[in-house]
């Protein structure tokens, strides 16, 4: 019986296509958690039906849902084969939310329990935990940068904002994935670089800042292995940059954008240094 209303209940989402039913009281909402992917991609299809997206956008809007993870993308393409030849035709863009909850507040362990985490682990309470490559979102990230189905994201919508988040939250395995995939610091004024410096992360402003090539071409004879050239800096280091690092007191920064970048101060600098 319960196997049969539950169906029922998946019907009538289907008929609904709203996001607020599943919120309706706890009962439907642990249904529609429980639901598989068959079914969140069936529900994905009505909301795209009903919505009458331009086919450019269906794959942007489909990353919008917060229900579309790597099974029910790959159970949407099984479901819609017609549409396999348009789909990689188009750019989708990197949604927001995969990057508007990253904050170094969720990797800490101050909570009611620390202490007793912390022990277990042992860490003391308050430490925070580093960021790992098994950490939303880099494992729909690099499904997405893979996937045979769909063109790549633009790593750099909404002015570069999955790198001034990842910035922001201190998440190094994914700021070298967006850079490794494209992405640049300049946007709004090189913010994901000042955020940087307001961090006093000195490896982190050289990350954002510099990028190198491995060549694995060597002539003939040589030893083999791998060697590195330097390449173009991403962004160009600003007087506004080496004055919010002043600002910060970071030393290691300053020293980095004045002898190695060659930024000169201006005045304003010049009387903040004095």
């Amino acid at each position: 019986l319960s196997l049969i209303v539950t169906q029922l209940l998946y019907e009538v989402g289907l008929y609904a296509v709203s996001p607020a039913l599943p919120r309706t009281c706890k009962v439907l909402y642990a249904v529609f958690k429980a639901s598989p992917a068959s079914y969140r991609a069936q529900y994905l299809v009505a909301c795209i039906e009903q919505s009458h997206p331009r086919e450019d956008a269906i794959i942007t809007k489909l990353l919008r849902y917060p229900i579309c993870s790597e099974d029910v993308l790959e159970a949407y393409f099984r479901m819609t084969p017609s549409k396999a030849g348009s789909r990689k035709r188009w750019v989708p863009e990197l949604p927001r939310h995969l990057f508007r909850s990253l904050a170094i507040k969720s990797k800490s362990l101050r909570s009611s329990s620390a202490p007793c985490v912390a022990a277990r682990r042992g860490r003391s309470a308050g430490e925070t935990l580093p960021w790992t490559e098994l950490d939303h979102p880099l494992p729909l990230l690099r499904y997405l940068y893979t996937c045979p189905h769909i063109h790549p994201p633009a790593v750099n919508s909404h002015e570069g904002y999955a790198l001034t988040k990842a910035v922001q939250s201190g998440f190094v395995p994914l700021i070298q994935f967006l850079l490794n995939h494209g992405a640049t610091p300049d946007w709004k004024s090189s913010l994901a670089v000042l955020i940087a410096i307001s961090r006093r992360d000195l490896p982190m402003v050289r990350m954002l800042v510099e990028r190198s090539e491995t060549i694995h071409a060597l002539p003939e004879g040589e030893k083999v292995g791998a060697k590195r050239r330097r390449l173009e800096d991403r962004v160009s280091i600003t007087p506004k940059m080496l004055r919010a690092a002043v600002k910060c007191k970071a030393q290691d920064i300053i020293e980095y954008f004045t002898r190695e970048k060659g930024c000169i101060p201006d005045i304003h600098t010049l009387l903040m240094l004095e």
